[in-house]
């Protein structure tokens, strides 16, 4: 290379490097070069000497000083060990000069060869690193914390390629890694392009072409924190089932700006310690991105449900909606109850609603019941509570049992001649206070002058009669009414020939004795059909008459 053109280059990179007082640039090529004394001349002291590896230049460095290297376009160096070149200065600039194929190149020449990156802060840019070999295991491994590295790697043929070309280790925080790999669609294939082990702030910018077995990039071993992926992934690997891996599971990583010409998706955390296919909505192709969106097959595995929140993805959101409506699950955590107001959730409304028809161990609905069913349906209240008194503690339900018990009722019975003895009424459960009783002719009576008398035989005591003899019912027609009078228990009902008539309420309440009512016949039973129609009041809770 001429003097001139690495003077240019010189002028170039001084104007671009940040550097320190003090730090010293440090050059590195395979032989002296042409032009070297105007070079030592018009950077003076800056120029600590002209080294033949990058080694002995790297050696020559003083730690965080601020030291520079620079080498050559077209230098090379092989290694063949892991010893030939070790980055283990902190704060260093290595800088290869050039474009293209003029940049330096490392050869590896034996599957063990390899550059260890472990000092910290050290800057690594411009570089070809290339397998001259099959099966290198790794190219450049770093352990060093805050290294800046710009890189690019190469196989050499189909059948001689690196198996990791990069390797990180738990170390290497926050590493920016700036990484291109030019390899080949078909051949042996390296296994993982980065291997990334427990890197945390990590920020790895991939232009990928070629083959990767595993994963382009793999988070494997340790769990890697915060790791965000960018670039480019053209994988030809067939056996290839995700383009970034996270083996372990429960690292947590991103990528954004990312370009899938070729190959499978993603698959681990993304950007939380969540399910390890959580990013399988990503698609490789607008093909397959169409299909799990909108397409009948769907997506091939719904993540695990996340509450929305950032770092959590549209599927994972949607999932948790989901299960909150329908699910088994429901919400992981229901809120305190509202009313309906601005800016007060469905959840707290509905919450508030419930503990407004059924608070805390409050008794709900039996199986079948509804409100509805309770309040006006046809099934009505399964069982109804005992009457009870208005009190503290005391249902609705049960002040009206308490309600009707008290409340005067009425009772029929059925059209039937009448005959001498036959029990009209039963009453159960305690006394009766008599307010009405009526008997309606149905069917018109022949002309028999049949009489009608009222008695009752309670449970307690002997039968008496509680009414006098009513006068003749002989050709009574349909309509026709007997009314008891209750004026005293010898007064005779009143007899109303015709459909409409007097009636008259007892006027003296007749009480009667848990027992049976019974009608007495004179001159023959009644040829014509009567019904009974009785009004009464309990005297006692539970009282029924039938």
């Amino acid at each position: 290379m001429s003097g001139r053109n690495i003077h240019k280059g010189l002028d170039q990179v001084a104007q671009a490097l940040p550097l320190t007082p003090g730090g010293k640039i440090f050059m590195v090529a395979n032989s002296s070069a042409a032009g070297y004394n105007d070079i030592v001349q018009k950077y003076g002291h800056n120029i600590s000497g002209w080294y033949s590896t990058t080694d002995a230049a790297h050696n020559a460095c003083i730690a965080s000083r601020g030291d520079v290297i620079l080498i050559a376009p077209n230098h090379n160096e092989t290694l063949a060990d892991a010893t030939s070149l070790v980055l283990d200065t902190a704060g260093v600039t290595i800088l290869g000069l050039g474009s293209g194929a003029n940049r330096p190149t490392f050869s590896f020449s034996a599957t063990t060869s390899n550059i260890p990156l472990s000092a910290a802060s050290v800057v690594f840019k411009n570089v070809i690193l290339k397998a001259t070999i099959n099966n290198v295991t790794a190219g450049l491994t770093i352990s060093g914390a805050s290294c800046d590295v710009d890189v690019e790697t190469q196989d050499t043929s189909a059948s001689v390629e690196f198996i990791s070309p990069i390797v990180t280790t738990a170390a290497a925080d926050k590493a920016k890694i700036k990484w291109k790999h030019i390899g080949f669609l078909t051949g042996s294939a390296c296994l993982r392009g980065i291997d990334v082990v427990g890197m945390n702030s990590g920020d790895i910018d991939v232009d990928f072409f070629g083959g990767a077995s595993t994963a382009v990039v793999n988070l494997r071993t340790t769990a890697s924190d915060n790791v965000r992926v960018t670039g480019k992934f053209h994988n030809g690997t067939t056996a290839l089932t995700k383009n970034v891996v996270d083996s372990v599971g429960t690292s947590t990583w991103s990528v954004s700006g990312f370009d899938v010409v070729q190959g499978a998706s993603f698959s681990g955390s993304y950007n939380a310690a969540v399910a390890a296919d959580d990013v399988s909505v990503i698609s490789t192709s607008l093909a397959t991105l169409q299909a799990e969106i909108s397409g009948a097959a769907g997506l091939v595995t719904w993540p695990s449900p996340a509450y929305p929140a950032n770092g959590v993805s549209i599927a994972e959101a949607i999932r948790y909606i989901a299960d909150a409506q329908s699910g088994t699950v429901g919400l992981a955590s229901f809120p305190a109850g509202a009313a309906a107001a601005n800016d007060v959730s469905t959840a707290e409304v509905l919450r508030y609603a419930q503990e407004n028809i059924i608070n805390g161990a409050g008794t709900a609905l039996p199986s079948g019941d509804s409100l509805y069913g309770v309040l006006a349906g046809a099934t009505g209240i399964t069982t109804f509570p005992a009457a009870a008194a208005p009190a503290n503690s005391v249902s609705i339900a049960e002040v009206l049992r308490e309600m009707y018990d008290q409340a005067d009722k009425s009772v029929v019975k059925a059209a039937a001649t009448i005959v001498s003895g036959t029990t009209q009424f039963t009453v159960a459960g305690g006394p009766i206070e008599i307010l009405s009783l009526v008997s309606v002719c149905v069917t018109g009576n022949d002309a028999t002058a049949s009489t009608l008398q009222w008695s009752c035989d309670g449970t307690d005591g002997a039968a008496t009669t509680f009414t006098g003899a009513s006068a003749s019912l002989a050709n009574a027609a349909a309509g026709a009414s007997v009314v008891v009078q209750g004026t005293g228990l010898t007064t005779a009902p009143i007899v109303n020939a015709s459909g409409a008539g007097l009636g008259q309420t007892v006027t003296n309440g007749i009480v009667i004795p848990a027992g049976i009512i019974t009608t007495t016949v004179a001159v023959g039973s009644t040829t014509g059909t009567w019904s009974h129609h009785l009004r009464y009041r309990p005297l006692a809770r539970g009282v029924t008459v039938s």
